[in-house]
């Protein structure tokens, strides 16, 4: 298998495991261990994983980290461990103690076998930063998040390109939260730049404020449209208008359309949304054939018995998570209270709702159940 499949493995494995550890020791072994193994680390040889690395701070002496990943020879990295019970919010100043002892070593990892957190000194040098640069749950990994972690393999390991990319992450995460904030609440200078072009009157505070929630929403369709489709991709094939029902034929389809476009890679969290939804349908129908799902450039869509009686659709690889339902708009909110719902551009009758994470659909899931309904009741 490949870096990417170890690490689904991995993360299913630590979902069936975590439930029946309790202590720290157990989850360095059936935790921690197995991820350094995937990383390329030979765990039992001390020339590249060393436990309980002595690493002492001023006068604190006997100090020691439970892990010292090492290259030709030098410590390179500290991996402090934690019960998969613990919050790692309280436990960066112990890690910080290791780093600042040791100048050779740039980077340090605080985990409970689940979470991981990974720091440098982009700061100050040798003083390990306050926040770290990379942080993500191997229980739920995306994309992104296994392309970062193979920065971290013990054959491409270089402590200098790793701090680089750790600077890197650190100023792209910092201008997207930026974005965020700007594209969810965009301030007057935003928007005054925005109609500037095309309003003959005198931009005042009345027209910045009339002009606002426009400006939300234009930035949220385009932001949706870009990631969704790509910003070369052609328009969607008419074909897609007549779904074919015919599986050899859709097949022949959609791998004309996948040439021209791009790979389609069905991701880690889409596969466990897919989980919670037929877990949730499972548990409310009888039914005679299995819930799927299909993969495509623009969406993950979720069907019983043939493609063109889909009942949600996902996309979860942009920046607004969001699940489309062919119930209306109206009967929605009141499924979905305190959730933002539009309708579904292009769609007849369909509705959006806009979601943080996977456990949003767990919270959906009178949503789930009247969407399944409305198609095939």
């Amino acid at each position: 298998m490949g870096f990417k499949e170890d690490l689904q493995k991995l993360s299913i494995q630590i979902i069936e495991r975590k439930v029946h550890i309790s202590n720290e020791e157990m989850t360095k072994q059936a935790l921690i261990i197995p991820f350094l193994q995937v990383l390329g680390f030979d765990v039992f040889n001390p020339l590249e994983v060393r436990p309980e690395f002595i690493a002492d701070f001023g006068k604190k002496k006997g100090e020691k980290v439970d892990y010292a990943l090492f290259k030709e020879n030098i410590p390179v990295a500290f991996l402090e461990a934690k019960s998969v019970n613990e919050n790692l919010s309280n436990h960066d100043a112990q890690l910080s103690r290791y780093f600042n002892a040791v100048q050779e070593v740039k980077l340090g990892i605080l985990t409970n076998g689940i979470e991981y957190k990974f720091f440098t000194d982009l700061n100050a040098n040798n003083i390990m930063d306050e926040t770290p640069f990379l942080k993500l749950n191997l229980t739920s990994l995306s994309d992104a998040d296994i392309e970062n972690l193979s920065k971290f393999k013990k054959d491409l390991f270089d402590t200098e390109l790793l701090v680089k990319y750790a600077e890197e992450l650190v100023y792209t995460s910092a201008l997207d939260n930026t974005l965020k904030e700007l594209f969810k609440n965009p301030s007057d200078e935003f928007v005054r730049f925005l109609i500037k072009d095309f309003s003959d009157s005198r931009i005042t505070n009345n027209v910045i404020e009339r002009f606002r929630p426009i400006v939300k929403k234009a930035i949220s369709n385009a932001v949706i449209d870009i990631v969704s489709k790509g910003l070369y991709q052609q328009e969607e094939v008419s074909a897609t208008k007549n779904e074919v029902e015919n599986n050899s034929e859709e097949m022949e389809v959609n791998n004309v359309i996948d040439t021209k476009r791009r790979v389609i890679n069905t991701t880690q969290e889409e596969l466990q949304s897919f989980d919670i939804i037929n877990n949730i349908i499972k548990e409310s129908f009888n039914l005679s054939d299995e819930v799927k799902y299909k993969d495509t450039v623009n969406y993950f869509s979720i069907y019983y018995q043939n493609t063109t009686r889909w009942f949600l659709r996902l996309q979860l690889d942009c920046v607004n998570k969001n699940i489309t339902t062919k119930i209306p708009v109206d009967k929605v909110k009141e499924l979905a209270k305190g959730y933002d719902i539009e309708s579904a551009p292009k769609g007849m009758g369909e509705s959006r709702i806009f979601i943080n994470s996977l456990d949003d659909i767990n919270n959906l899931r009178n949503l789930v159940v009247e969407s399944f309904k409305i198609v095939n009741n």
